[in-house]
């Protein structure tokens, strides 16, 4: 273990609340990984260690919300959710008059709600304020200097609108943590290694030179949400403060890594931020079954320790991740990273069975890379070079990055 400032505090901002919502019992999101997270947590003593704080949060008003929320769209997701809750609490109750719960309004779906991707369901709006108030206490704490790093499990819904739900995403947690922040005078670095491209944080600041955001994703060519272009970099004053770079299928740990070090590193330093919001997204594994990248969490532990090293205050976020064993695999390394801890267990491949891995991998939590080969590899590597080509050209010399 690295020798740790004195001063170094951190915290995991959690709730057995949170995990126990379901969208549905076959929808790909799962909040059940956060509670698989701490279980691993636990057993691999990442927890009970005198600088770590396991914190509680409470669900954001109304009033807090809507700080960036559209009022409309959030008096509609509280009362769809009262709705909903009524029907399943109070079935009886549900008589001819009562078809409207069974239905979906099109006001609803004008709001994105009610589809596959984001159901209705009992909680929903508690749900949505509970993790969004994780996540604004982990910015508040870190930006306070209480602590030097914080960990929300179950935040970055980056896709959410102001005014609508997307892509699992009802409440944008991260737009509202930044706007707290901005109000506070700070300057934010959002940087997001989730296998989908970040919309609704680059939607909410694209015009604005206080919030660098980059984001790292599965190009919109292939996967949802379809964007995230390299060539998107801002505008107006926030032209250059907008950093994407889609990556093609396939892409493994070493091209990743290449990459990652080539943009975050330099862009962070010349931007100089008082805090960094990272959105640590595991759907960029090879297991994923949304995505098509083939990163392991090799791969995606040294993104982490880069950003750690990078960050002078660090709020990191759980973000996506649909292979539920693997992503609470990664987010338990991600922890122990940033409390230079390395967890060890020689049971670990005993746990449930062969949930977290299999046996090759008794005694670490960390896979075996996978390396592409051949004209699979060339044609990544291309694809890498050309993106970074054009950042250098485009958005380095705005921030004087030579």
């Amino acid at each position: 273990m690295k020798e740790r400032d004195e001063n170094f505090r951190s915290a995991l901002i959690y709730s057995d609340e949170l995990a126990k919502f379901e969208y549905s019992p076959t929808h790909p999101f799962k909040p059940i990984r956060a509670k698989l997270t701490m279980d691993l947590c636990r057993r691999y003593d990442l927890l009970e260690r005198p600088w770590i704080r396991v914190v509680k949060p409470s669900p954001l008003d109304f009033e807090t919300l809507a700080e960036f929320h559209d009022r409309e769209y959030l008096k509609t997701l509280k009362d769809v959710d009262s709705a909903t809750l009524a029907v399943e609490l109070w079935p009886d109750l549900i008589s001819s008059g009562g078809d409207q719960y069974l239905t979906v309004d099109p006001k609803i779906l004008r709001f994105g709600l009610g589809t596959e991707d984001n159901p209705i369901f009992g909680g929903v709006f508690e749900y949505a304020a509970l993790s969004a108030g994780a996540t604004l206490l982990g910015a508040k704490m870190v930006a306070a200097g209480e602590v030097r790093v914080a960990f929300n499990l179950l935040g970055g819904f980056h896709h959410a609108g102001r005014d609508h739900a997307e892509g699992f995403c009802y409440i944008n947690d991260i737009a509202i943590a930044i706007t707290h922040l901005l109000k506070e005078g700070l300057q934010v670095a959002f940087v997001d290694i989730d296998a989908h491209h970040a919309n609704g944080v680059q939607e909410a600041f694209y015009r604005d030179p206080r919030v660098l955001v980059i984001s790292f994703h599965e190009s919109g060519k292939d996967l949802y949400p379809w964007s995230g272009f390299e060539n998107e970099i801002g505008e107006g004053k926030g032209k250059g403060y907008n950093v994407n770079v889609p990556l093609p299928q396939n892409t493994d740990d070493e091209a990743f890594m290449r990459a990652f070090s080539a943009v975050v590193p330099p862009l962070l330093e010349a931007y100089s931020p008082d805090l960094v919001i990272a959105e640590l997204g595991a759907d960029t594994h090879i297991s994923d079954p949304l995505t098509h990248l083939s990163m392991t969490n090799v791969g995606y532990c040294e993104a982490v320790k880069k950003l750690k090293e990078c960050s002078p205050r660090l709020l990191a976020l759980g973000g996506g991740g649909y292979d539920v064993y693997k992503t609470a695999r990664s987010w338990t390394l991600a922890w122990g990273i940033l409390n230079d801890l390395e967890p060890r267990d020689e049971y670990v491949g005993l746990v449930g069975g062969m949930m977290f891995g299999p046996e090759i991998e008794v005694g670490s939590l960390e896979d075996k890379t996978v390396y592409i080969k051949g004209s699979t590899r060339e044609k990544v590597n291309r694809e890498i070079d050309r993106i970074l080509a054009f950042l250098r050209a485009t958005v380095f010399p705005i921030h004087r990055i030579e």
